[in-house]
């Protein structure tokens, strides 16, 4: 274990203040982003130097690193609010929208639709809130409230983060644990099944309430089993870097059946007067096949490896802080591969828009400049609570205090440590945004703690990821994508007053299955 300041009560909370500073004051003060931000940073800068003994040297550096992983998010927010924006001004989103609603008139069916299962689908292929900023506008457009579209879709498909991005995240907790991912894998399906149905459950409760619940069950129960099976059958296979995009891809096919069949009679929506669409879906739909199609030829590693060294990143020397605190030294941190990163996919799936857009006469003119100044209205105050909330995480990361929060909840719970382990993943996903740098920062301690309490390190190095992938669901960066691509800018409370409740109950359920698990059905599992 790293050595840093001691872990007392006093430490604790003290590691814990930039947070509750954060929390506070976009919850109870409802202050908007940046100001938020700005005051945690502070806060986590001042008790980092004067308490963890961070030098200003240190201090420096993890500023820059917050800036170099900010700028990796801020450049997919800007390519995926711009590309929704250049195609709505065309009219595209509207023909997206209205097709959507075709599908089927049950305004529930609709919802789980969207948020739960073709949000997991976009997370297969992209992931870093691309799924949000897509598919919430899209939602916003089919008639649904600016918050409950944001907050559907960040619970919603929160399920398919760890295995998304094919597989970012999966492959990140076996390089931080050095467990092998046909060991891990699995493991993680299964304990991803909780989850799956609970997300779904949780996006009916949001839309309408118990109510909803209970109507929507069955079709959360049938989609949920398709996407769960397949899940632990896509690890089974091998193909973990699949995980999200098949099993997504077969509940978006079986709530579609659903709609026709069981759900036929029950609808709560109102089907829109046919009416002559300014173009067919497909044409609208365009610039999302392109940057899907994209989005698959980039993990090709043929592909990936012509182009790797195309990249950009800063390196970090190792530095130890006044309390012996060592950070390791860095690489190409946040590295950006020019023709992988998710923005130039973006802009380039923009371009080619504008070229089908133009040959079909469906352009508009002035729909680049519009979708520029909506978009720098939309990201600019984005932009900064981001950037200075990613500081304030690697502030807390560099000194210690991160570490110093895991440690303190691992040592307090002891045998009861598997129900509070999601925990310490959704901590470091509310932290970073990441599912993948939560991995990095709790997996090994997840490990250690696991040996040092004689449980299965599979399980809960597994459930580190689970916790994690649930976390992202109010994780403050990603709040901020939701809130922004719906005119939610500044009021980012109110999504996150949303999401919080269900992060926390489906997290609960997931440490109670894996409690059972490790200590009563699986022991003697290394």
């Amino acid at each position: 274990m790293d050595k840093g300041v001691a872990l007392t009560l006093t430490n604790w909370i003290l590691a814990f203040l930039p947070i509750l500073v954060l929390l506070s004051t976009i919850l109870l003060f409802k202050w908007g982003a940046p100001k938020s931000g700005a005051i945690s940073w502070f806060t986590a800068v001042v008790i980092g130097m004067f308490v963890f003994g961070g030098d200003p040297l240190l201090l420096a550096l993890a500023n820059s690193k917050g800036m170099a992983m900010a700028l990796y998010v801020l450049l997919i927010i800007w390519g995926a609010v711009f590309l929704y924006n250049f195609v709505d001004k065309n009219g595209a989103i509207k023909v997206i929208g209205d097709t959507m609603i075709n599908v089927t008139e049950e305004k529930l069916l609709q919802c789980l639709l969207m948020s739960w299962c073709f949000a997991s689908f976009m997370q297969g292929i992209a992931g870093f809130g691309v799924p949000v900023a897509v598919v919430a506008p899209i939602m916003l457009v089919m008639g649904f409230k600016p918050a409950v579209a944001a907050a559907t879709c960040l619970v919603g498909h929160s399920w398919s983060i760890s295995f998304g991005s094919m597989g970012s995240s999966y492959y990140t907790i076996q390089l931080a644990t050095k467990i092998p991912g046909d060991i891990i894998g699995p493991w993680m399906a299964i304990l991803f099944a909780i989850p799956i149905y609970a997300t779904g459950l949780s996006v009916c409760h949001i839309y309408g309430g118990f109510a909803a619940v209970k109507r929507g069950l069955p079709a959360v129960m049938i989609t949920g089993t398709v996407m769960a099976f397949m899940c632990w059958f896509m690890n089974k296979l091998g193909a973990a870097q699949l995980a999200t995009l098949i099993p997504a891809l077969c509940g978006c096919g079986t709530m579609a059946i659903l709609a026709k069949t069981i759900y036929r009679h029950e609808a709560d929506g109102t089907r829109k007067e046919d009416e002559k669409p300014h173009m067919g879906f497909h044409m609208a739909f365009s610039p999302y096949y392109i940057l899907i199609a994209l989005c698959i030829l980039t993990q090709v590693k043929a592909v990936s490896k012509l182009f790797a060294s195309y990249s950009w990143g800063l390196n970090y020397p190792a530095i130890t802080t006044a309390a012996g605190f060592a950070v390791k030294a860095e690489k190409m941190y946040s590295k950006i591969n020019i023709f992988s990163h998710p923005a130039p996919l973006l802009l380039f799936a923009a371009l080619c828009a504008f070229v089908i857009f133009k040959m079909a006469r469906k352009w508009k003119p002035g729909a680049f400049s519009g979708a520029f100044e909506a978009t720098v209205k939309q990201c600019v105050p984005t932009s900064i609570g981001i950037t200075t909330m990613v500081m304030m995480a690697l502030i807390m990361n560099d000194t210690g205090m991160t570490n110093l929060l895991a440690k303190g909840i691992a040592n307090s719970t002891g045998a009861l440590f598997p129900i509070f382990s999601p925990y310490i993943g959704v901590l470091g996903s509310f932290l970073t945004g990441s599912n993948t740098n939560s991995n990095v920062m709790f997996g090994a301690l997840q490990l250690e703690t696991a040996k040092v309490l004689g449980i299965s390190t599979v399980i809960m190095c597994a459930v580190q990821s689970v916790g994690g992938s649930v976390g992202c669901a109010i994780a403050p960066s990603k709040v901020l994508i939701g809130s922004a691509t719906v005119g939610l800018e500044g009021r980012e409370g109110e999504v996150m007053n949303r999401t919080i409740p269900y992060c926390v109950i489906i997290s609960l359920l997931v440490g109670i299955n894996a409690w059972i698990f490790a200590c009563m059905l699986f022991r003697d599992l290394p």
